[in-house]
């Protein structure tokens, strides 16, 4: 008898540590997921110069191998709003592993192509599984943390983000030393985490904690009252989708229009260039892990604020730039702003996103995330037209600043009223008020 007890509670424990295994894995393969989305179209970035040669007798092949890079953002534009719908309504599991084969698959096809118009229609189809790997990933976060540990796994995320454009940046620029072909098989590696996301992470359809028949009882009728009732945001989400979009043009104008000035500066290694377009991305880490303690002190307002101002500072730097030092200081100032930006705001969306919307609104997210990749070089063509790509980064810089001074305003005018959440991000972090 005194034998049973003993059994239950080493089954229990047993149980315990299979069950944090599984929690650990499924946050693994997020995480993972995100890391390949926000830079994974960039992956071949460093590659272009190389392309631009091969594909010299192409009309209008300046254009097209740019596009290379940016058109995944058009497939993830016009897919996204229908992910986002069927991530509400279908299993999320079953999305993600989706997405993760068609961004391997298709990603990796580019490798043994060499007619310029097809990687450019599988670069379309790419877009698919960056936006279903986006939609899902972030989905499933929300889906699985709430309050000061969404924050932090949001955090989190959007430190993978940058982490994983800076290892796309610098494999890429490794491989594109060998061949242009080469940067393509980077793609390949999402196929890594589909089993870890087979084992892990629950079929059940979405949000456990809203089962499909209290969704069905409960759903309000009618789009204004559904609004209503669900408490959304819409001035908070509008400001963010903005925010998103013009960050979006900053961050990608280094991997689509930097290569090309550091060719004019007789920077021809493709390493080297793989390099020094992931700074931004290895430093957007370090801001974005930094998030949860500045979040704490100051609304997500505030900050955008601030570090939209810091962020067109480090842009601006790029178009006075005159020796290595000052390039570099001006891509770690991007980085850090983008970071602590991405975070807030990726944190911000989180915490406001009703249960029954989420799908949706991360789909919004995604859609003006790579609208904003999709535009870059569509907003700076028309400036290289009079100018140069120095005259593109302050013009951009200055953007940003403008954008920062519009946030500024909508504190100001109490347009969307908040406060840090202080008394929570003391206790999460460890400091006593």
């Amino acid at each position: 008898m005194e034998g049973i007890p003993t059994e239950r509670l080493v089954t229990s424990v047993q149980k315990s540590k299979s069950k944090n295994k599984h929690e650990t894995l499924k946050l693994i393969v997020i995480l993972g997921a995100s890391m390949l989305t926000i830079m994974g179209a960039a992956a071949i970035a460093p590659a272009l110069p190389e392309m631009l040669k091969f594909f010299a007798d192409v009309p209008n092949a300046g254009l097209f191998v740019s596009m290379v890079v940016t058109l995944p953002a058009l497939g993830i534009i016009i897919s996204s709003p229908f992910i986002g719908v069927l991530a509400d309504k279908y299993s999320r599991k079953k999305m993600l592993i989706v997405a993760l084969a068609i961004f391997g698959f298709v990603g990796a096809s580019g490798a043994v192509l060499n007619s310029l118009y097809m990687i450019l229609a599988c670069r379309v189809l790419l877009g698919i599984g960056i936006s279903g790997m986006t939609i899902c990933a972030t989905a499933l976060l929300a889906d699985n943390y709430s309050g000061v540990e969404l924050r932090k796994k949001m955090g989190l995320q959007s430190a993978c983000m940058g982490f994983g454009a800076v290892i796309l940046e610098i494999t890429g620029g490794a491989l594109a030393d060998i061949s242009w072909h080469a940067p393509f098989y980077i793609y390949l590696i999402s196929l890594v985490l589909i089993p870890g996301a087979l084992i892990s992470i629950s079929s059940s359809k979405n949000n456990p904690v809203l089962e499909k028949n209290e969704l069905k009882n409960n759903k309000p009728h009618g789009h204004a009252h559904r609004l209503e009732k669900w408490n959304l945001d819409l001035k908070s989400i509008a400001l963010i989708y903005i925010a998103t979009i013009v960050m979006m043009v900053l961050f990608f104008s280094v991997p689509t229009k930097l290569p090309f000035v550091l060719d004019e500066k007789g920077i021809d290694s493709a390493l080297l260039i793989g390099a020094l377009i992931s700074i931004p991305g290895l430093f957007a880490t370090f801001g974005a892990l930094s998030h949860i303690r500045i979040s704490g002190f100051i609304s997500e307002i505030k900050t955008n604020v601030f570090f939209f101002m810091i962020l067109g500072a480090g842009v601006f730097t790029l178009s006075i730039v005159s020796n290595m030092t000052i390039l570099i200081a001006g891509l770690i100032v991007t980085g850090i702003a983008f970071g602590i930006i991405n975070a807030t705001n990726l944190s911000w969306l989180g915490r406001i996103a009703p249960e029954q919307m989420r799908g949706k609104i991360f789909s919004g997210y995604a859609t003006v995330l790579f609208f904003g990749q999709f535009i870059c070089p569509i907003v700076i063509q028309p400036i290289l037209k009079t100018g140069t790509l120095y005259d593109a980064y302050a013009f951009l810089g200055i953007a940003a600043i403008a954008l920062g001074i519009v946030f500024g305003i909508v504190n100001v005018m109490g347009i969307i009223e908040q406060t840090p959440v202080i008394t929570e991000h003391h206790v999460a972090i460890g400091i006593e008020e």
